[in-house]
Order: C-alpha cells, then sequence, then structure tokens
C-alpha cells in the first residue's frame, strides 16, 4: 500500500461531503399500544429517505440500549431536520 502523503490527505479533504448522525433512543411510548404500527411506518420513511439518496446507513439496535436506532445522512443537520 502507498503511504497517506500530506498532499493525498489534502486532494482527498477537498472531495469530502458532509454527514448528518442522528441517534434514536428508546422512549416509554415504545411500549404504548400502537406503537409497533408507528414504528413500522417510521421504517417506511426511513426506505423512503434511503431512496431518495438521502439517508445513506440505517442501524437499528435491537440490544438493552436506550438507543433504538442510528441514520446516518448524506445532508446537513438543517436539510436532515
Amino acid at each position: 500500500m502507498p503511504p497517506i502523503t500530506d498532499e493525498y490527505m489534502m486532494e482527498m479533504m477537498q472531495k469530502t461531503k458532509p454527514y448528518t448522525v442522528v441517534i434514536l433512543h428508546k422512549t416509554l411510548k415504545m411500549q404504548e399500544p400502537g406503537a409497533d404500527k408507528i414504528v413500522w411506518e417510521h421504517g417506511r420513511r426511513n426506505f423512503q429517505l434511503r431512496q431518495n439518496g438521502q439517508l445513506v446507513i440505517v442501524c437499528p439496535v435491537r440490544d438493552d440500549s436506550d438507543v433504538a436506532g442510528v441514520g446516518v445522512f448524506n445532508t446537513n443537520e438543517t436539510e436532515t431536520r
């Protein structure tokens, strides 16, 4: 592998683009009746955002933490909101 030179890094830095990471946390509302339908529609929205090229990575989190999911958008913070 060739070394990563300062020149290479400067060139590549010019090609970077903004990403926004969104971390969704579990709440008590997720335990309410009908919440599964809301989560299902949220998933549908995620698929639409992926199809539109805005949501490049979506990761549901299924462990015992308070994190429900992580999304990486290739839009800036304002566009993501």
